[in-house]
């Protein structure tokens, strides 16, 4: 198997997107929509992810539509360094486009003030932004050095 197999034919929802101008599109990797079309998802973004089911090269491609899984058991791209058991919830890494293991976020302490300020502000939202990063759950084990993990995406999404 590789990055981009569907792994369950049932319950599979797959759309057209079109690509966002000037990006590439490597099979297997997980993708959203910024309202100018799909491109890798930074882990900065909550969603909503899909998987892109064929590459696209945008400087070689003269149709920029991709076919793209929005819900059901696919085989995306996963970075390094990070075991993923199966059950276990799957969100995007540093390198866009990958999945690592789900780490919940942790609201920053309130400090010796009282007073909640925009340094605290932002902490919070970023705890509550990881905590909807999820984008699916892992379907098998994925062992440290795997490249791609078998997933369920669009389940345990918020």
């Amino acid at each position: 198997m590789t990055a981009g197999d569907i792994l369950k034919g049932q319950l599979l929802v797959v759309e057209s997107y079109t690509v966002k101008a000037s990006e590439d599109i490597e099979l297997g990797e997980v993708v959203y929509n910024d309202g100018n079309g799909i491109l890798a998802a930074p882990n900065t973004v909550t969603g909503p992810f899909m998987v892109a089911l064929e590459a696209h090269d945008y400087s070689e491609d003269s149709s920029h539509e991709v076919e793209c899984l929005l819900a059901g058991c696919v085989e995306v791209q996963k970075k390094t360094g990070t075991a993923i058991k199966k059950g276990q919830a799957v969100m995007v890494s540093s390198d866009a486009g990958e999945v690592i293991l789900w780490v919940k976020g942790d609201a920053p302490a309130g400090g010796g003030s009282q007073y909640y300020d925009s340094s605290i502000e932002s902490g919070v939202q970023t705890a509550l932004d990881a905590n909807i990063h999820r984008v699916g759950v892992c379907q098998e084990d994925a062992a440290s050095g795997d490249t791609t993990a078998k997933i369920w995406l669009g389940v345990a999404q918020g």
